[in-house]
């Protein structure tokens, strides 16, 4: 559940966290998908190399096989373990003033994108077809007040939901920045005379 009491890297001093989200488990799906077949393609290879070993009475070509299996068998565990932590990584998080996108892996990556609130024109949902209606995830597209070009945020679950979310997060904000701008500082009172207050303190 969010609560602004929650914190985390990068949060600068004055900022309330609202909410967060990953990707749909879809995003997931689809390195898995094609790790599958090439992992059965690789335990297809395997087998009809060791058939060949078998049949060849070769001590030092039957230990280069074990090994070499190995060495697959624990890269290719090792590319679907790191699929799962990628996963966890790539996430988006809102606060009162700006929209954090985080794009991270293991390695290779480690990507963040901040969108002011104040810079946000309108935020749409883009989910068409009926694979992404019936699993409920689509794309949250930001269309900045600026030249920059838009912002999608792809593979969002349950899109219209964090919409909402996301709007109203946005209009608090909004509303916070016009109360402390109506809200103007007291006049200071008029200056007199100083040279009438020094006569007064020195009446006697």
């Amino acid at each position: 559940m969010p609560t602004e009491e929650h914190d985390f890297k990068g949060q600068l001093k004055y900022e309330h966290f609202k909410f967060f989200f990953r990707r749909h488990w879809v995003r997931f799906i689809h390195p898995i998908l094609f790790l599958f077949p090439v992992g059965l393609l690789i335990a297809i290879i395997l087998i009809v190399l060791g058939g060949l070993v078998l049949i060849v009475d070769f001590t030092f070509l039957r230990a280069f096989f074990v090994f070499f299996t190995m060495i697959v068998t624990i890269a290719f565990l090792q590319m679907a373990f790191l699929q799962i932590i990628n996963f966890y990584f790539d996430l988006t998080i809102v606060t009162d003033c700006r929209i954090l996108i985080i794009k991270k892996t293991v390695f290779l990556q480690n990507n963040s994108d901040a969108i002011d609130l104040t810079k946000i024109q309108d935020i749409a949902v883009e989910a068409h077809g009926l694979f992404k209606n019936y699993l409920r995830y689509g794309k949250l597209i930001t269309t900045l007040s600026t030249s920059a070009p838009p912002i999608a945020i792809s593979y969002v679950p349950n899109p219209h939901y964090y919409l909402e979310w996301s709007n109203r997060v946005k209009r608090e904000h909004i509303l916070q920045r016009q109360k402390g701008i109506t809200e103007q500082p007291a006049s200071p009172k008029p200056q007199t005379d100083y040279l009438q207050d020094i006569h007064r303190l020195n009446i006697p």
